[in-house]
């Protein structure tokens, strides 16, 4: 019995794949000015903007590249992956000394600028 499913689904995952790392870094940002935010539950994240209107979203496991959005309150960056807004799972709101990350559902909150 063949199994003609099979195709179009690697096809679909291949893409999915493909798409969900189109964000992650890979040129050289050593050039950037990282800050470090610290924030409740003993989490920190380091970001850089490397141009106006971008930023660097650095975590120990990945780096991501975001592109600023429009904001209600301060500045807010999503994933720079084409993604729609309300799709995109990771967002960076920042104002002033502060900010919250939302990676998926996991959220850092209470964020502040170290020295």
């Amino acid at each position: 019995m063949k199994k003609t499913w099979s195709i179009p689904v690697l096809i679909i995952v291949t893409a999915l794949v493909g798409c969900s790392q189109s964000a992650v870094v890979k040129d050289d940002t050593s050039g950037s000015q990282f800050m470090t935010y610290q924030c409740e539950s003993n989490r920190s994240f380091d970001v850089a903007f490397p141009e106006q209107e971008k930023a660097v979203l650095r975590l120990p496991e990945h780096e991501y590249r975001l592109t600023q959005v429009a904001a209600g309150s301060g500045t807010k960056y999503i994933l720079d992956d084409g993604t729609a807004e309300i799709l995109n799972s990771v967002t960076l709101h920042t104002k002033g000394d502060n900010a919250r990350l939302e990676l998926g559902r996991v959220i850092y909150k209470n964020c502040y600028l170290s020295n």
